[in-house]
């Protein structure tokens, strides 16, 4: 089974947008909301589609509104292949 940390989830943003501010996304910063990390909902729905294309995971519309820090996608992403 795949495991999902903030390694493959740095690597994805710089996959999605090149010149992304990944190196924002440090250990100190997994809880701070993506708007603050400089990611407008447009670059987080990109992170999420290449997400779920490389990891076989399914992010429902409605639950991305909930998913607004790395540490909780991160997080939602690792319990659905978990279950898988």
């Amino acid at each position: 089974m795949a495991d999902f940390t903030l390694t493959e989830f740095k690597s994805i943003v710089d996959a999605c947008y090149e010149g992304a501010e990944s190196e924002n996304v440090q250990e100190s910063t997994v809880d701070t909301e993506f708007s603050e990390l400089g990611f407008d909902s447009l670059v987080v729905y990109e992170i999420v589609t290449r997400i779920q294309d490389d990891y076989g995971v399914t992010v429902p519309d409605e639950r991305l509104d909930d998913l607004k820090t790395p540490a909780a996608l991160i997080g939602y992403v690792r319990e659905q292949l978990s279950a898988a």
